[in-house]
């Protein structure tokens, strides 16, 4: 399989050089790595250019200093790729030495089991790390309270447990990504292509945490310090945010349609725009019709307040 690492950067000469030394200890080394810059300040530059020179396996994309923003600097990554897989890549985070090589053999099995032509998407575990690399966390699902088996559209629509630097996906997924995808319309580039597989595609998990997924001031999204009882009742007790978290599974859902439009295949069509419904219901009824139709978030604190405040 023809393999491509999508490595989007931005001002991450600090942790990038423990990075890309991760990626050159793969045990499977038959991936080339397409960088990014973003237009970064810092030695960032000059650190991927050592790269390049050092491994041939390492290239420039061709938006380089573009000033793209995170996710559409991924979304240029993704639609430059010419592979039969793609993973997605912090600069901040380490790879465990076997993650190429898992995931590769994981969507090998799922294509066995659907066909090559069908949009496939594996997902794994990550470890968390703090700023200085010191494990603080041994998976992330566990901390956020996620279920693993939470796959479905209807389950995506309202909670996204796809984290994009976990995922690896097949040509077909790239090509329905690249195709609908618009940046500056998304709330984050994973949860779009979490929908678009659950929709088109299947999507399966490895439970083996294989990224040490680093926490520090400038995650765009992260690990709460917080246990997840802690976060529960802080979410519970305020209630302008966890509506806001309701009301953006509904805005991200009426992107996600208007951006696939009507080649979004039938039965995901009829799904996304019941969801979309329920949100004109009064308040008793919005959230029995949500239940009914499997949108349910992933542990008890979040299904408590979407029936608290969906």
């Amino acid at each position: 399989m023809k393999t491509a690492v999508l490595l989007a950067v931005f001002n991450g000469s600090v942790h990038l050089p423990e990075l890309l030394e991760s990626l050159r200890s793969q045990s499977d080394r038959d991936f080339f790595v397409l960088m990014q810059d973003d237009g970064s300040t810092d030695g960032t530059q000059a650190i991927l250019s050592e790269a390049a020179a050092r491994d041939g396996r390492f290239l420039f994309g061709a938006e380089q200093g573009m000033r793209l923003g995170a996710a559409c600097n991924f979304l240029s990554l993704i639609r430059q790729a010419n592979a039969d897989c793609c993973l997605l890549c912090d600069q901040d985070d380490v790879w465990e030495p076997e993650k190429i090589g898992v995931l590769k053999q994981a969507l090998l099995d799922l294509e066995k089991e659907y066909g090559r032509d069908m949009p496939l998407l594996v997902h794994s575990d990550c470890s968390l790390i703090n700023e200085a690399g010191e494990k603080i966390g041994g998976s992330f699902f566990r901390h956020q309270g996620w279920d693993p088996a939470a796959v479905s559209l209807q389950q995506l629509l309202v909670q996204n447990n796809v984290t994009g630097c976990t995922l690896i996906m097949n040509e077909p997924l790239r090509k329905l990504v690249s195709a609908h995808a618009r940046a500056k319309d998304l709330f984050m580039h994973d949860w779009f292509i979490a929908l678009t597989a659950a929709s088109f595609g299947r999507i399966a998990f490895v439970g083996q945490p294989l990224t040490r997924y680093r926490q520090h001031g400038g995650n765009v999204i992260g690990a709460s310090a917080r246990s997840l009882p802690a976060r529960g009742i802080a979410a519970l007790r305020d209630r302008k945010s966890a509506k806001r978290r309701i009301l953006l599974t509904y805005t991200h859902a009426m992107v996600f349609r208007k951006l696939c439009g009507e080649e979004l295949p039938p039965r995901a069509r009829e799904i996304v725009d019941a969801y979309l419904s329920t949100r004109r219901m009064k308040k008793i009824p919005r959230v029995l019709a949500v239940r009914r139709m499997g949108c349910v978030m992933q542990n008890p604190v979040t299904r408590l307040g979407q029936i608290l405040f969906g």
